[in-house]
């Protein structure tokens, strides 16, 4: 559900730019694979890094690592209402570096930009809720999704 609700988000904020008049740009990343597609190497081993291994590592560095270190560090020596506020911080700074972190070397903002930030935060909240399996499986999946529409849908 996450990831259908972020890649309508998608969409929405791609419909409202167009009713303003204002044209964004696809990733480069989406270019990319829609320029590989076919049963290849290339294709098949990027299919894998989008899937699989990318999911893990961005959920372990952004959730794992960002979203749950910093309120580790200061929990012993601040008082509960601290922590939370302070959690909260970290869980949206982290949601906007992952945001942030697919458009290095990339032109930006784009329709995706504030549908990444939301679907960080749904992933803060799926891991706080589950585990880290979780999310990266939701991630993977949401991904998986993107690809498939990445074919399916007309541009």
């Amino acid at each position: 559900m996450i990831a259908l609700a972020t890649i309508g988000l998608c969409y929405l904020t791609q419909l409202v730019a167009g009713w303003c008049g204002i044209e964004l740009k696809e990733q480069q990343n989406v270019d990319l694979i829609r320029k590989m597609a076919g049963w290849n190497f290339a294709f098949l081993t990027n299919c894998a890094l989008v899937l699989v291994i990318m999911p893990m590592i961005e959920e372990a560095i952004f959730r794992g690592l960002l979203a749950k270190l910093p309120v580790r560090l200061v929990s012993p020596r601040l008082p509960h209402s601290v922590i939370r506020s302070f959690s909260y911080s970290v869980i949206v700074l982290s949601s906007a570096l992952f945001s942030a972190a697919h458009y290095f070397g990339q032109p930006w903002p784009d329709n995706a930009f504030l549908a990444l930030f939301f679907f960080g935060l749904a992933q803060c909240w799926l891991y706080k809720k589950t585990n880290i399996w979780c999310a990266m499986l939701n991630h993977g999946l949401f991904n998986a999704t993107n690809l498939v529409l990445l074919f399916v849908v007309p541009q």
